[in-house]
Parts: C-alpha cells; structure tokens; sequence
C-alpha cells in the first residue's frame, strides 16, 4: 500500500542541534530536503541551518520560543547532558541539572511544540533516551533516571497526543562517538576497549548514523509505530552494561 503522505519538505525542530547527535540530526533531515530549525544553548549562524539561542529548562522561553511556529511535522528532543557521581554522594545541583535538561526540557519542548504539531495533521515526536534507559550502570543515577524517564514519558505523550494527529516514540542510542563521550574517554571516566568487549559490534556509532536512522523512522512507512522505544546499540543491550 503506498502512503499518501507526503515525505519532504517538512519542517522540522532539532534541539541540542548545535552538535553531537542532534547535529547529526539536523543534517540528515537537511540531506533529504528537510527544513530544519534548531534549538540549542548557544545561537549559531555558521552552520547549515539555523540555530536558536534557548535554555530548554525555562518553560516559559520555551513557550515562547514555539509560539513562532505555525506548523511542525517533527519534533527531535536530542539535548541532553550527563553528570556521574556515586548515589550516595551525587550533588544536588547535579542531579538536577541532569534532571531539568534531559526529562524536564523533554517534556517542555514537547508540551509547547503540541499546537504546532497538531497543525500538520500528522505530526511527530522523536524523544531521544539511550540503552541505559533499560540496562543501567554505577555511578549514573540522574543520567538513568532522566533517560528511562525519556522513555515512560513517550508512552504517555502517545497515548494523551494520539487523537490530535500527533505520534510519539524514542529513540535509545549505545555509546556513540559524540563529543560528550569523548570526553569521559579522555578523562578515564569510561574505558573504550572495556566498551568494546561488551558490543557486539565491536566499535561505538558514529553521530551520522544515527542521525540518519533517526530520520528513517521518521519516513511515512513507519507511520503505525507510536508509544515504542528503538534501540539502537551496537548490541551492547543483550550483552549488559559495562
């Protein structure tokens, strides 16, 4: 059965555009056409689109920010941080500061891009969690929580968003090589060849890729999929957390 869908140009919102995994976003909605918008800390003029300057954890700029939107067809929640820290000694500020960004920004940018979405008559969110969501780990407590709170969130935004023409799914990644994990290989605070001997694939994804896997659940043939979590690791989730 063909769709009648119609696949590009839409207009799509990116936050944590500015890089990583929602750069990689970005651009591979860029690549199949797309008009994208992104949404990150700091604003950007030097790259292929559009960035905004904006901190996902006020909901009132958040609010504000989308009421410039008139019609949205994908939404893509990528900005995220990540703090560690044994549970018994995590900072309070920490805590939240992962917290706020990951699951509250979520669901900010979520709640505020809805008449947007429900304007394209079939709009979509993609809330991007990570394994870790399923499989945790030490020393990870607020990065845990806000992920697999990514993903419960999904559901729900589903079900309440399903009769306004709006989907919702998650989109769970292993240990791609973002900036952000770079960095926690360089301070020793996670080991690349002990992250190898537990995937399967035996090296960690690049951004691009699953930037443009993310893209592809976005195509019309995967229109019947709403409230699900895909996770894409490498394998590392049938073979544990290291």
């Amino acid at each position: 059965m063909t769709s009648s869908v119609e696949t590009s140009p839409r207009r799509v919102l990116v936050t944590g555009a500015g890089s990583g995994i929602g750069r990689a976003v970005a651009l591979a909605f860029i690549e199949q056409g797309d008009q994208v918008l992104g949404w990150d800390l700091q604003a950007s003029t030097d790259l292929e689109y559009p960035v905004q300057a904006l901190d996902i954890r006020d909901p009132q700029a958040v609010q504000q920010a989308a009421a410039g939107l008139e019609r949205l067809d994908v939404l893509v929640n990528c900005a995220g941080i990540a703090r560690r820290g044994h549970a018994a000694s995590l900072a309070v500020e920490d805590w939240r500061a992962v917290i706020d960004t990951n699951l509250s920004g979520t669901f900010f940018c979520c709640q505020a891009a809805f008449a947007a979405l429900k304007a394209s008559g079939n709009g979509l969110i993609i809330n991007i969690g990570s394994f870790v969501a399923h499989r945790s780990g030490p020393g990870r407590a607020s990065y845990v929580a806000s992920k697999a709170g990514v993903v419960a969130l999904t559901e729900v935004l589903a079900l309440d968003f399903a009769e306004h023409g709006i989907r919702a799914i998650s989109v769970s990644p292993g240990y791609t090589r973002t900036a952000m994990v770079g960095k926690a290989l360089d301070a020793g605070r996670l080991d690349e060849q002990r992250l190898l001997a537990k995937i399967p694939a035996k090296r960690l994804a690049q951004p691009e890729e699953i930037g443009r896997a993310i893209r592809a659940l976005a195509d019309p043939v995967f229109q019947y999929a709403n409230g699900c979590d895909f996770v894409i690791d490498g394998g590392i989730m049938a073979n544990g957390v290291e």
